[in-house]
């Protein structure tokens, strides 16, 4: 993390954005950013190792597993802030990437090598990656002065190797024709000057937090929390520096940063009793005893670090290989190291996991050997280089045009395997276990004229909804999914311990509903103050991704999908994705309305219960008037056959308690919406 001030400067070169930057690249505001921030980061860093010599920090540490942290900055005590490393044909098996090689059931024969994906790819890493290797060469354009070191070489093989060597560590995107790399010094400013032509980063590393082995000095274990302090409030915190992530998400709407969620839940510290040390109140690491029992272990929920809870990213969790491929959740398994979410505001972290257990990959120690490793550093790179296959065949059926970031999370996210104890995400797994070969089957079906599945870029403007009727398809879920690059949220203040304030600035909402009833169905959400608990179904407030899931739908009948949002946009627009599944037919009836083309009020608007409803209708068709609770279910409903004119009646709903409510008015093929809060 970059010293405070520095940080908040490359912040406020983002400032005046207008709306269109959601759906353009702004290039130049990006660049002009990277370059101050790159000025700064040099000042910075001559004063840094000054203070380091000072109070004897080593300007670069290793773990027990060869991990390399590199010394970044200070925190808000004062204290140092390091970068470290988090530590292939299974993992492709595991995700399903096999199916779109050649020679995959698919029939695709996607590898990377579209001249479309030429120097579209990047990785950020603890160092240079061994361009000689024999998978590699010729491939890797290493732009940073840095040691050749394992992590980054196997992390590159695990993205793009070609497999020339040892077919069994052939990597996700093995054709790519260029990999651009770069250490992460200096990682901010680079990604502001890159950001303008990449459609994918991978990010396989994190800040050191709570409990920490350090090779350096005997294998010792230290807490990395603040001074008397028992909990690291870094653990689900959203920083400046996670700030400008989010921004640099916003103004590139094309690029993806996929970060690993850390490897934090293995290391627990040593038992109590034990020898520890930590930093003291000068900012020293000194001897601090033995360790008493209050100090927290990292290893339950809330113990992923900064950059990993951005909004805009995609953040990926570690699972043990299924080499057989996916056969149900009970399939996947946890790694043990696999860092947990919620963020401190409750969102949804990981978003994704993949295999990161044992895979075989590109060393540095030559240029035809070869490494096993495990980590969350693997399983990020096996997802990186997967997407490039997508944003390939995308472009492919769309005359070379790519996907939005935001599309192609959501797609991910949409195509999930599900995996954890119980239905929906969770804070272990996340969405679940990535599907390649769902995504890009999904590609597939909205590519063709009978839409089975539906892929969609819009723009929602202020005080309006986005409204489309779909068929059930027999014998499928009906699944809709929205995702959107939100813009940058506030920064929690420095040393607060799980802040609650939601980091979400743009609140959509996705809703489907029973054309002929009106059933409402809601997307999923989770409780960060019970955060082991089953996901449930209501009003989402916290992720910028929404999913809901219909197990059993209708076959035939008519869904009607809604997506509006809360109070008003603060950049007068915001751009989504929408993905459905389970589609039979797009009902053409269905026109994208909302409530102000009939005139629709309630007052008073909240109320104990007891509101008036009035609008007016100029075609007589059947009306049916419902009020939903937050999962769907309904608190009233009335209907009046072959209504045309001015609706004016009092509606009394006095045994609700209080909350958020939607009223719900379907008339002539169409769905209305209006928020009701009942005190």
């Amino acid at each position: 993390m970059l010293p405070t001030k520095f940080t908040l400067l490359a912040i406020a070169a983002f400032s005046g954005i207008h709306a269109f930057s959601q759906i353009r690249t702004e290039s130049a505001i990006l660049r002009s950013a990277g370059e101050l921030h790159a000025v700064k980061q040099r000042v910075a860093y001559e004063k840094l190792k000054t203070l380091a010599v000072e109070k004897r920090w080593a300007l670069s540490i290793q773990d027990k597993n060869g991990g390399i942290a590199i010394l970044q900055g200070t925190d808000a005590y004062g204290n140092p802030v390091y970068l470290i490393t988090d530590n292939n044909s299974d993992a492709a098996a595991t995700i399903s990437t096999n199916k779109l090689y050649s020679g995959g059931s698919l029939g695709l024969s996607l590898s990377g090598s579209s001249s479309s994906m030429l120097n579209k790819v990047a990785l950020w890493d603890g160092g240079n990656v061994l361009t000689t290797h024999q998978d590699l060469t010729g491939r890797i354009t290493n732009k940073d002065l840095a040691s050749v070191i394992l992590h980054s070489t196997h992390v590159a093989g695990t993205m793009m190797g070609s497999g020339a060597g040892n077919p069994l560590a052939r990597g996700m995107a093995y054709g790519l024709p260029k990999l651009i790399t770069h250490d992460f010094d200096d990682h901010i400013s680079e990604m502001m000057s890159e950001a303008p032509n990449l459609l994918i980063s991978n990010h396989s590393y994190g800040e050191i937090g709570g409990w920490f082995v350090n090779q350096n000095e005997g294998n010792r274990w230290e807490f990395w929390g603040p001074y008397n302090r028992n909990e690291d409030p870094r653990f689900g915190f959203y920083s400046s520096d996670t700030q400008v992530w989010d921004s640099i998400a916003y103004n590139a709407p094309y690029y993806l940063i996929v970060k690993s969620s850390g490897n934090n839940r293995s290391l627990k510290g040593p038992a109590v009793g034990q020898p520890y040390w930590r930093y003291n109140s000068s900012g020293v690491m000194a001897d601090a005893g033995n360790r008493p029992a209050g100090i927290s272990s990292n290893d339950g929920y809330d113990i992923i670090t900064t950059y990993g809870t951005a909004k805009n990213i995609l953040t990926v969790g570690a699972v043990y290989p299924l080499t057989a491929g996916y056969t149900g959740a009970s399939s996947v398994t946890i790694a043990p190291f696999s860092s947990w979410g919620p963020t401190d505001d409750g969102r949804i972290k990981p978003d994704i996991v993949a295999d990161g257990v044992g895979l075989l990959s590109t060393s540095n120690a030559g240029n035809t050997l070869y490494a096993s490793l495990n980590g969350t550093s693997m399983s990020t790179p096996n997802i990186s280089g997967s997407l490039a296959l997508l944003q390939e065949y995308y472009a492919q059926k769309h005359g070379g045009a790519f996907m939005r970031s935001a599309t192609l999370r959501g797609l991910i996210i949409h195509t999930a395997d599900e995996a954890g104890p119980a239905a929906g995400p969770d804070y272990q797994f996340g969405w679940g276990l990535a599907n390649i070969a769902k995504a890009a089957t999904t590609i597939t079906d909205d590519f063709e004229s009978a839409k089975k599945q539906i892929i969609q870029e819009k723009v929602l403007n202020n005080g309006t909804t986005y409204t489309i009727g779909v068929t059930a398809r027999d014998g499928e879920p009906l699944t809709a999914t929205i995702c959107w690059t939100d813009p940058k949220g506030s920064v929690t203040p420095n040393g607060t311990l799980n802040d609650p304030t939601p980091k979400l600035v743009h609140d959509l909402d996705l809703r489907v509903s029973l054309a002929s009833d009106g059933t409402m169905y809601y997307p999923w959400k989770l409780d960060r103050t019970n955060p082991s608990a089953a996901a449930t179904k209501g009003d989402n407030i916290v992720d910028n991704v929404e999913k809901i899931e219909i197990p059993n739908p209708v076959a035939g009948k008519t869904y009607v999908i809604t997506v509006s949002h809360k109070t008003s946009l603060a950049r007068g627009s915001q751009a989504f994705s929408l993905i459905v599944s389970g589609v039979a037919s797009v009902v053409t009836g269905i026109q994208n309305v909302d409530a102000t083309n009939i005139a629709l009020t309630v007052s008073p608007n909240p109320s104990k219960g007891k509101f008036v409803t009035e609008f007016t209708v100029t075609k007589k068709a059947d009306l049916h008037i419902s009020v939903l609770n937050s999962i769907g279910q309904k608190a009233y409903e009335a209907s009046y056959p072959g209504f045309v004119g001015h609706f004016n009646k009092t509606i009394e709903v006095p045994q609700l308690a209080p909350g958020m409510y939607m009223l719900r008015i379907l008339h002539d093929n169409k769905s209305y919406l209006k928020k009701l809060v009942i005190r």
